[in-house]
């Protein structure tokens, strides 16, 4: 909700494309070529994949359609990293819209 929210600050309107997936979403997207992994955290319910209204405007769901080099990308990566979010625009195999909550690990308090 935090990256939807900040978005919209930044003035980028996103849409929602996906969020948990059943094995058996998993294994189409899959087959269609629009996920790469065997073990996409869509299915642990700890990803989100969203894109810019602009993008989706001109291509619809057709992620594979999507422009990388819109500047937009860059935008909503720069939101992501800045919550906390591993995101699928800074990986080698550009997945922009993609982003991963990394659950953090435990604090150990310390002496004051």
């Amino acid at each position: 909700m935090e990256l939807l929210a900040r978005c919209a600050e930044a003035g980028v309107p996103v849409m929602i494309i996906d969020t948990l997936r059943t094995p058996e979403e998993h294994a189409h997207n899959l087959a269609i070529g629009v996920s790469w992994t065997a073990h996409s955290l869509h299915l642990d319910g700890l990803a989100i994949d969203v894109c810019p209204y602009s993008q989706f405007t001109l291509h619809g769901p057709a992620k594979l359609q999507w422009d990388s080099s819109d500047p937009t990308w860059h935008t909503l990566a720069t939101i992501g990293r800045k919550l906390g979010l591993r995101c699928g625009y800074d990986w080698k195999q550009k997945d922009c819209g993609h982003f991963e909550w990394q659950p953090m690990k435990p604090i150990t308090p310390t002496k004051v």
